[in-house]
């Protein structure tokens, strides 16, 4: 693997942070499987616990750009459907992705309810997907796609809460009938919102 080490390790903890999570992984392992010396492992990041702030850093960066990207695409509530279900389809059969499922809640849920300086990351992801969706709904609103009167950030919390709550149920019964419900589920909220 190329790039500094701190990119390598991060890479790597990133990897085996969700595959094998935050306990069974050790410190040497990822410095072995990163190529770097103890030394440099420590200047980069003073404990386990900073490495594991930096993880959950870097895996809200990569789901908010998945989610923007998504969004960035999606010009009505419908082509938001039609963009979210190719692109879970992708996260999930990709041989390639190693998020099958989302890393957020797959890695807060290693940890007790509220463990700080955790829950506090995680907070501030879930605040700016939020946020996110939320100015996607408002210019929904805005090209009268959306009723005026709808709570872009309930509306938000509540595609959030299917997507997350879908995603955990198909990891736990690899039942592909969670993300049919989900899309249809996400549907039915984005039209009850819909400008008769």
């Amino acid at each position: 693997m190329k790039g500094s080490p701190r990119y390598r390790i991060l890479e790597i903890a990133k990897k085996r942070f969700y595959q094998q999570g935050y306990y069974h992984t050790g410190i040497n392992q990822l410095i072995r499987e990163s190529g770097t010396a103890k030394a440099s492992f420590y200047d980069h990041f003073p404990s386990k616990r900073d490495l594991g702030i930096r993880v959950i850093q870097a895996y809200g960066a990569d789901v908010l750009i998945w989610f923007r990207q998504i969004l960035r695409e999606s010009n009505t509530p419908d082509d938001f459907i039609s963009e979210m279900s190719k692109a879970v389809a992708i996260q999930i059969n990709e041989d390639g992705s190693y998020y099958q499922g989302c890393p957020i809640a797959i890695f807060s849920c290693q940890f007790p309810v509220g463990e700080q300086p955790f829950s506090d990351e995680f907070k501030s992801i879930v605040f700016r997907w939020e946020t996110l969706f939320a100015m996607y709904i408002g210019r929904w609103q805005s090209n009268g796609l959306l009723e005026e009167s709808i709570d872009p950030t309930e509306l938000a919390r509540d595609l959030i809460n299917i997507y997350e709550g879908a995603l955990i149920n198909w990891r736990i019964s690899l039942n592909e009938v969670y993300l049919k419900r989900m899309f249809a589920q996400m549907g039915q909220q984005l039209r009850l919102g819909a400008k008769k």
